[in-house]
């Protein structure tokens, strides 16, 4: 059994032998390492480990750049969106305080955006950015139900708010909004999109107008006709003078309602753009002297001075019955509503400057109030105070404009001040300006 000494010795001889073999190596390695190749780029370990972790930072260095530019873009997007969007928008924190507003709605608040900023440090109060006390309240009590209801929640609301033209004293002074309010994130934020609805509001109220009027105007002819076809029917009409009166009104009162019929389809057809007009080359004057001559036994039978003054052969492209509609009910008009005595003139005219043919009717009547001038043209209009002096349906000058200007692409106007008569004309383009201006 060998002894202590002996086992000693052998351990020690192992671990110097194992120490040399290690300080070999290690002289092995440092010497790759310092040896020429290395310093002249012979690829090393270590170099090769280096080059691969400078390829990688110079990899993600790109990616990043191309990420941020990614994102940057991304934002610009949706930043030209918001700003370009017609309808105000609004963001709400979870106060119900605005940090963030697009053009519009800077513009409904009268803000200027540069110089009133809007952002999570300079919040605005949702009643400065509204104008209308309860609106706002209305619109915040909205606000905080969907917040409530989490991230699928939307609600809407409607509001008017004072418009700018009731500034200047106009007389429609409110404008109509929907609001769409819905949550924008988790943080409690809120998007508030308002859609100012205040043609559709008048739309509406326009069809309205329109139906209770027409349906007036369609009663009014129906139950004369029904009363005096009802006497006739029972023989209470016994004398052949009261029979051809009562016969004579029943006639009177239905081509008043074929021509309040046959006015409401005109217009409607001319409006929803399926009326078929028969367009050719017409000397305006011409057809001028046919309705005045057609007209001129009701001016003798009031004793109006109905005067003509034309110049030939100025063509224009037209519908010869649409034109002569037009004509005639303007003509028609001056007949009706000058006193006894007065004068009516029908005058065709170039106007060099805008290259038409201008037909003016003038008369010396009773003149057109300033407040009903700017409606004289609307469906079933009647100025009040002249109601009495002749009948009508209010149908006339709104077939005429949407005539001249829907089909023939001109314009009609009137000039009148009370008391001192009145001058409607309309223009339509001339066919042939150089012989206008020859």
């Amino acid at each position: 059994m060998p002894d202590v000494t002996t086992i000693s010795s052998v351990a020690l001889a192992f671990g110097a032998g194992f120490a040399a073999a290690w300080m070999l190596l290690g002289i092995r390695i440092r010497s790759s390492c310092l040896r020429p190749e290395a310093a002249r780029g012979v690829a090393t370990p270590i170099r090769t480990l280096d080059e691969g972790r400078r390829r990688e930072l110079e990899s993600l260095s790109r990616e990043h750049v191309l990420a941020r530019r990614i994102v940057e873009e991304r934002i610009g997007r949706f930043e030209r969106m918001f700003a370009s969007f017609p309808d105000p928008i609004l963001v709400l924190d979870r106060h119900g305080e605005v940090v963030d507003a697009n053009p519009a709605a800077k513009s409904l608040a009268r803000l200027e955006s540069d110089d009133d900023p809007i952002d999570a440090v300079n919040p605005r109060p949702l009643e400065v950015m509204i104008g209308n006390r309860t609106a706002v309240r209305d619109l915040l009590e909205h606000v905080r139900a969907v917040v409530a209801g989490g991230a699928e929640a939307v609600r809407t609301a409607e509001f008017e708010l004072e418009s700018r033209a009731a500034e200047m004293g106009a007389d429609e002074a409110t404008s109509a909004f929907e609001a769409v309010i819905r949550t924008l994130d988790e943080h409690g934020r809120t998007l508030l999109v308002l859609h100012d609805t205040t043609r559709e509001r008048d739309a509406s109220r326009l069809k309205s107008e329109f139906v209770a009027k027409a349906s007036h105007e369609l009663r009014t002819p129906l139950s004369s006709i029904h009363a005096s076809l009802e006497m006739l029917a029972d023989g209470d009409l016994r004398e052949q003078a009261q029979r051809a009166e009562f016969l004579a009104i029943a006639i009177e009162e239905t081509d008043r309602l074929a021509k309040l019929v046959n006015d409401m389809l005109d217009i409607s057809g001319i409006e929803a753009g399926v009326a078929r007009p028969h367009m050719a080359q017409v000397d305006l004057a011409e057809i001028a002297i046919d309705v005045v001559d057609g007209l001129r036994a009701a001016a003798d039978r009031r004793s109006v001075d109905l005067r003509l003054h034309v110049q030939p052969g100025l063509i224009v492209e037209g519908d010869p019955e649409m034109l002569s509609a037009v004509v005639g009910n303007l003509v028609g008009n001056g007949l009706k509503y000058v006193p006894e005595g007065e004068r009516v003139t029908v005058t065709v005219d170039a106007e060099d400057l805008t290259r038409s043919v201008v037909v003016t009717v003038t008369d010396t009547g009773l003149g057109i109030p300033a407040e009903d001038l700017d409606r004289v043209f609307d469906k079933f209009y009647r100025i009040k105070r002249y109601e009495r002096n002749a009948r009508g349906t209010g149908l006339g000058l709104n077939l005429c404009r949407n005539i001249v200007e829907q089909v023939h692409h001109g314009r009609i106007g009137v000039d009148s001040r009370l008391g001192e008569g009145a001058r409607f004309w309309f223009s339509v383009p001339a066919s042939h300006p150089a012989s206008m201006a020859a």
